[in-house]
């Protein structure tokens, strides 16, 4: 009894943004190992390079003519070098885009690490569950072996008949079945934990959730800080600094470009060298830039506040949720320390002062409590969770 009750306490505590113990060492051996997140930062790499193009000049180029003249020319010989340069680079506007598409692709790699801790805590959650309730089981299943062998030494004196038999072995069957059905679950959600981390085994028989902080009671103070930390939020916020930056890229291209070279002229007995200076007046290509990008931001912007409303929407719902899973918790768990009458149970049918029908009836009664339990802490530790991982 005194353990069933340490156990359900352990289980209510919730998980606060820093994971402490066990999980936060599963959390980050998986963020080293997981495949799909070793492929993401080698992408974010490949788009870093990528993205400092849109920082460089245009090449420079570079002219050399032969040409021949008539007899008693000559030939002649030009060789000619220029570099253009436009406003939007020399003035830092074409970096100020290229950060901002780097801040782009770390928030990309920042949501898809959040999706993989997420699955990886939501799976050491469901293994938790498991660990814990075989571990009652196992309990579940001695008493019911135990039932079994009394009632063959009952039926042996004369005291028993064999419907009471037949019904302790089918009990201990259908007990049975059930940590079979468990153990496989387990092999299966500890193969998911391993596929997480890459292949590599992660020894888990924990059977109580990690400890941290209860779930946040001030649901306004902890909202700002997750709608300020929350790489989708600083995603659409990023999306509108791009736009923005872009239409500043927009607005310079309307400005002339130049460009600034050397050039030689040799004739057979003249030589010219000097330098070259051009000026092109972008009178057709930059019509429309600026009005495209001004459209451009206007729907980055209304991307950002849809995603604003629908993110803490979500989460109401999950911290509502949350609650009614927390009080729901309390109140089974109230229930089953009230209804924990297994030895007492045992031992009256033992001295016959109960029925068969009864034991089980009663058992059956106490193991459907505690399961309601375990599956509602579960269920709830998971609501949290899923608050929480925002801020990873």
């Amino acid at each position: 009894m005194k353990r069933i009750l340490l156990l359900i306490s352990a289980l209510l505590v919730s998980i606060c943004c820093g994971a402490q113990g066990w999980l936060e060492g599963v959390l980050r051996e998986v963020e080293s190992n997981n495949p799909e997140l070793k492929a993401m930062a080698a992408e974010v790499e490949a788009e870093r390079i990528a993205n400092r193009g849109e920082a460089l000049l245009q090449n420079p180029e570079v002219e050399f003519g032969q040409l021949w003249g008539a007899e008693g020319i000559g030939n002649r010989h030009d060789v000619r070098v220029s570099q253009p340069f436009d406003v939007a680079t020399i003035s830092g506007l074409r970096a100020g885009k290229a950060a901002t598409l780097d801040e782009i692709s770390y928030l990309k790699y920042r949501a898809g690490r959040i999706e993989v801790l997420l699955d990886t805590w939501l799976t050491c959650i469901d293994l938790v569950h498991c660990n814990a309730l075989l571990s009652e089981l196992s309990t579940h299943l001695s008493q019911a072996g135990t039932l079994v062998e009394a009632c063959q030494k009952k039926l042996a004196a004369g005291s028993a008949t064999v419907l009471d038999l037949n019904k302790a072995k089918i009990h201990l069957a259908a007990v049975q079945g059930e940590v079979n059905s468990l153990e496989t679950l387990r092999n299966e959600l500890l193969a998911t934990l391993k596929s997480l981390n890459g292949g590599i085994d992660i020894p888990f028989e924990h059977t109580v959730y990690d400890i941290g902080t209860t779930q946040p009671e001030s649901f306004e103070e902890w909202y700002e800080n997750a709608a300020a930390n929350n790489p989708l939020m600083e995603y659409a916020r990023a999306q509108v600094s791009l736009e923005e930056r872009q239409l500043a890229i927009d607005k310079a291209s309307r400005l002339p470009e130049f460009s600034l070279g050397y050039m030689s002229e040799i004739r057979t007995v003249e030589k010219f060298r000097g330098v070259t200076v051009g000026v092109s007046v972008p009178l057709w290509s930059a019509a429309n830039k600026v009005r495209r990008s001004k459209a451009g931001l206007a729907a980055a912007e209304s991307r950002k506040e849809a995603s604003e409303k629908r993110f803490r929407l979500e989460l109401e719902k999950e911290y509502a949720r949350a609650l009614a899973l927390r009080a729901n918790a309390e109140m089974t768990r109230s229930s089953l320390a009230e209804t924990d009458n297994r030895d007492f149970l045992l031992t009256a049918l033992t001295k016959g002062e109960i029925s068969m029908v009864d034991y089980l009836v009663e058992t059956d009664l106490y193991y459907e409590t505690l399961e309601r339990t375990l599956e509602t802490e579960r269920d709830y530790r998971k609501a949290v969770a899923t608050l929480q991982s925002v801020c990873l």
